[in-house]
């Protein structure tokens, strides 16, 4: 038996807690495959292996992983080629702050057969980069190159730790060919007490004066605000923001969410908006932003001069942004559970603050919001006279079909608020997005999630929706991706909300010049349009991953096609797709 720096790598992964790796394997990857061969003729298990057919797909895959589970996973890929092939799937990562461990090989340094792994193919010439780690270090928390299996479990543990602490996001670690065939002696591998002594940063709380002057400004106001985006990664901190609001009758706003941070149905639910005017927050005297990456957008929402702002983030300086400008008079790097907690302490232990004429007052506020709010969002949910689909119409349908353990992955863009206001989540869990901007997410994102449940009873579910814009699911590889999930049993339903091209440049043009030239061309001309014929994306499902799929074209078809779908994915354990067409733009 050959022993290397492979095994060694592989068996530290397992007892740093990796259950999964995404691959796509290549030249680079001899001794790798060996010891893959080696566990399984051991026994040795703790790391299941997916073969990926893409690069992209394989690392949303590990972000759905994460993303459910608060979990990294690992994603191992072949060379500079593979590192590239990423795409913008290491975008998402990055700006979600995402924990995933990335791993390529390298071309071999030698040629003459010096060292096991020399260089015995043409391509190890073509693939030796200058710098390989230069491709995506911007977007790493942590780069580091193997240079002996020697320290190979010290390497891969640091990278760990940069993965896992505040803000979290995505590590990078490479290895020449030669070093991951070094020859080991299995007895000298040293014990480094991987579960012992390699933990990450601790989260860090608020410190005292600060807990007292957010919490005293937020109970004293006459229109407090909490705007958040991703408090609700971590479901811990979503039961101390509800403690908060309940005690102090606060409406909690998300903007451009990519978790579910409070229940939809929550009377302290005030709304979502990507971009948009937001009159609560020009209405506020004191807002909180909380996790939040874009609070809101300066050009179409001004906040009061008078406001009082604080903002508590994991990630407040928002450091992989060139810039970022917000106004506060308080910016604290904390971890939202435990802000949050220490200020519900403090309430609880000064009373006098909780006024329950104001409070009351706050609650008749948002009973009214509440109920104008439902109101606007029960009207779009109507059936369409014309019998054409809409997007609060289809998604609205889907809610109603489906079981109450679903859960819904938002990949639909320019249909993104619609996504989240007619499936009305109840909690953490039940709704992401990528929490970034490059298009392909949604696809892989549903096998990560989906073996989540597999290796985690909590996070099992009855059914796993995406719903995506036709251009989000071309971006998705579906090639792969259905092929992924047949393979790996991680079956989905996909509805494609199909308005025949990619909308939201459309919506940018009309931003910048909505009465220019442009603005009164057709799609067709502008060249984002699909037409005049649509690919087959149920074609492409099912050719990929024997999916059942169903073109949808009007209202009377969608409950009938729905059921069915369900129905396929539930129990015969496989994707389905409808293809719901949208009125053209």
């Amino acid at each position: 038996m050959v022993f290397t720096t492979s095994n060694v790598f592989l068996q530290v992964l397992v007892e740093a807690g990796i259950t999964h790796a995404f691959v796509n394997l290549g030249s680079d990857h001899p001794a790798l495959l060996e010891a893959f061969a080696q566990r399984k003729q051991d026994g040795l298990k703790g790391l299941e292996i997916v073969t990926c057919p893409n690069e992209m797909v394989a690392l949303s895959c590990a972000q759905g992983y994460a993303q459910a589970t608060g979990k990294p996973a690992a994603v191992i890929v072949h060379v500079d080629c593979g590192t590239q092939a990423l795409a913008g799937a290491v975008h998402n990562v990055s700006t979600c702050r995402t924990p995933v461990f990335i791993y390529a090989g390298a071309s071999p340094f030698t040629q003459d057969n010096e060292l096991a792994g020399s260089r015995n193919e043409f391509i190890h010439y073509l693939q030796n980069a200058v710098d390989q780690p230069q491709i995506l270090r911007q977007y790493m928390r942590h780069t580091a190159e193997i240079r002996t299996g020697k320290n190979v479990q010290q390497v891969v543990l640091r990278a760990l730790q940069y993965a896992k602490s505040e803000p979290q996001g995505p590590v990078y670690c490479w290895a020449m060919r030669e070093i991951t065939e070094e020859h080991l002696d299995p007895q000298g591998v040293p014990d480094v007490r991987v579960n012992e002594v390699w933990s990450e940063i601790e989260k860090s709380p608020l410190n005292k004066k600060t807990v007292e002057t957010i919490a005293t400004a937020l109970a004293t106001a006459k229109k407090p605000l909490i705007v958040t985006s991703y408090v609700g990664r971590n479901p811990g901190a979503v039961t101390q923001l509800i403690k908060l609001v309940e005690t102090l009758a606060i409406p909690v706003f998300s903007s451009c969410p990519s978790y579910v941070n409070i229940a939809f149905d929550h009377i302290s639910h005030s709304g979502v908006s990507f971009g948009q005017n937001n009159p609560l927050v020009e209405e506020a005297d004191v807002i909180l932003i909380l996790d939040s990456d874009v609070p809101w957008v300066p050009m179409h929402t001004h906040p009061s001069k008078s406001a009082k702002i604080y903002h508590i983030d994991c990630d407040p300086l928002k450091e992989r942004m060139a810039f970022h400008a917000f106004p506060s008079l308080i910016r604290a790097k904390a971890d939202a559970e435990l802000a949050l907690e220490q200020m519900n302490d403090f309430l609880a232990s000064t009373t006098s603050l909780v006024t329950p004429s104001i409070i009351s007052s706050r609650l008749a506020s948002l009973k009214s919001q509440k109920q104008s709010l439902e109101s606007a969002l029960n009207k779009l949910e109507q059936v369409p006279a014309d019998n054409i689909l809409t997007a609060p119409y289809i998604v609205a349908a889907l809610r109603k079909a489906s079981p109450s353990k679903t859960t819904i992955l938002n990949e639909a863009i320019s249909n993104y608020p619609h996504v989240w206001n007619h499936t009305i989540p109840s909690g953490p869990g039940k709704l992401f997005t990528s929490g970034a901007s490059s298009l392909g997410w949604a696809l892989g994102a549903a096998i990560g999630v989906s073996l989540a449940g597999k290796v985690d009873k909590e996070q099992e579910r009855d059914l796993l929706a995406v719903v995506v814009g036709d251009g989000s699911f071309v971006f998705g590889v579906p090639s792969a991706s259905y092929w992924i999930a047949r393979r790996y049993e991680t079956p989905f339903l996909t509805i494609v909300l199909n308005n025949g091209g990619w909308k939201s440049p459309k919506l940018s043009l009309l931003g910048v010049h909505p009465n220019g030239l442009a603005s009164k061309t057709s799609a067709q001309d502008l060249n984002v349009s699909f037409g005049p014929d649509a690919p087959d994306y149920g074609g492409i499902a099912a050719a990929a991953g024997g999916a059942w799929a169903k073109k949808v074209l009007k209202v009377d078809e969608l409950d009938g096609a729905l059921k069915e779908a369900i129905r396929v994915v539930r129990e015969e354990k496989r994707c389905a797709l409808l293809d719901c067409w949208l009125e053209r733009f």
